[in-house]
């Protein structure tokens, strides 16, 4: 993506800014990991979609004043010390001419801006520490309760509002991007039911994953969850550290991030290559309700409806295999069906892999529009429950896609990974 698409994003941000405004965003802070270690870093999903800029210690200022608009970028100044340990740190000017900014000053330049003529100040509110700092340093005083100006920019709007509605609806690029990351975990998972088998350990699943994902230019987009058997009923089962035995499945969500922006797949699948009898009914139900789900997704539907889709297919599946008794609007109306069903049928995808948009508007459902992207992943968890036969206890399936919204319809991203019975047991059997 060129630097002209991150500047015409911000100028379609300041656009829904009131004039006489100041709005600042700050990169994401390096996290340490144990003593003067740090963790491998990951920027701000907000301050990469209107910079595209990947490094650490930076704020982007806009400035909107008499209807006119001005963008600043705050840097450290290059030093021999980063140069040997991490890296040369770029020049303000190769920043400005890199990213189209209208302004670069280095960090020690801060504390010569002068706001204080700026009625209204835009920030993300989960970047409260750093705004004090920040309002410190250009006030030329400390940010306690004794010494700051409450009239000093006291109009507060919070930053993340604005920039996640537009984060929205995906530009042809972001498709691009997130259809990347999709190609490479689509293979890692196709990988994996032509390797996996008994005795193994969940741990060898997911670094073979992560190993075909490395190889192929991508992060993963999130811890990896491989849990065999009942593990499988913990929903963010992380652990990933059992042996797989013969008479599991194992549920894999894992997925590939490619330049910051994620992917997420889920596939259920027999150790033993092929599901019994059991194992294929619960399969064969979540299956059908994410199919059938998957249908419903098209302009002018919301994820609601995608939901009561899934829900109306897993409570159905569930009756007709006697694990729910009753009747099937009786079961719905009363939320029977969240005993194994517990969790909502999808979530915004992009550069979060829970993209951070909202899902209602004016307190209505947001209707579906090309090039919205979510997750599609209905499931069903059989913890030991007396109350049905014993061979249902410890089945946990999950199977889940990335779906993009079309004009006519809608385009599955993930279709290359397996998840027809037949389809998989012929990989896992035949290779």
């Amino acid at each position: 993506m060129k630097s002209r698409d991150y500047k015409n994003r911000r100028d379609k941000l300041l656009k829904g800014i009131n004039d006489n405004s100041l709005a600042v965003v700050f990169s994401a802070d390096e996290k340490i990991r144990n003593n003067d270690v740090a963790y491998k870093y990951r920027q701000s999903s907000n301050f990469f979609y209107l910079s595209g800029i990947d490094d650490p210690s930076l704020i982007l200022i806009f400035i909107k004043k008499n209807k006119k608009s001005s963008s600043i970028l705050i840097c450290n100044k290059p030093n021999n010390k980063d140069k040997i340990w991490t890296g040369q740190l770029p020049s303000k000017n190769s920043y400005k001419k890199q990213y189209s900014v209208d302004q670069v000053l280095y960090a020690d330049q801060l504390s010569e801006l002068d706001f204080r003529d700026i009625d209204n100040l835009y920030y993300e509110f989960s970047d409260k520490n750093n705004i004090d700092n920040f309002l410190s340093v250009i006030n030329n005083i400390e940010a306690t309760r004794y010494t700051k100006k409450n009239d000093f920019l006291s109009t507060r709007i919070n930053l993340s509002n604005l920039i996640n509605d537009m984060r929205r609806i995906k530009s042809k690029f972001e498709i691009s991007q997130i259809t990347t990351a999709a190609s490479v975990s689509a293979l890692a998972h196709y990988n994996l039911m032509k390797t996996c088998k008994a005795g193994m350990n969940e741990r060898e699943i997911e670094a073979d994953f992560t190993s075909i994902c490395m190889k192929n230019h991508c992060n993963q987009a999130y811890p990896a969850i491989v849990a065999a058997g009942k593990n499988g009923c913990i929903l963010h089962y992380t652990k990933n550290e059992s042996v797989l035995k013969d008479e599991d499945l194992l549920l894999v969500d894992a997925a590939a991030e490619y330049n910051n922006y994620a992917s997420d797949i889920t596939r259920t699948i027999p150790v033993s290559g092929k599901f019994n009898m059991y194992q294929k009914i619960i399969y064969e139900i979540v299956l059908k309700a994410q199919k059938m789900a998957i249908k419903t997704c098209k302009p002018g539907k919301t994820l609601i409806d995608i939901h009561n889709v899934a829900v109306k297919y897993i409570t159905k599946g569930l009756l007709d295999a006697k694990i729910l008794k009753g009747s099937l609007d009786k079961n719905i109306k009363n939320q029977k069906y969240k005993k194994y069903f517990m969790h909502n049928t999808g979530h915004w995808l992009g550069l979060d892999v829970h993209d951070p948009c909202s899902y209602v508007l004016n307190d209505k459902p947001i209707s579906l529009k090309p090039g919205m992207i979510f997750t599609v992943e209905p499931g069903i968890y059989i913890n030991t429950d007396h109350s049905i036969d014993k061979n249902y206890h410890n089945i946990a399936v999950r199977i889940e896609d990335d779906v993009l919204i079309t004009s006519s319809g809608h385009k599955v991203l993930t279709e290359n990974v397996p998840k027809e019975v037949f389809e998989i047991e012929k990989l896992m059997l035949h290779g």
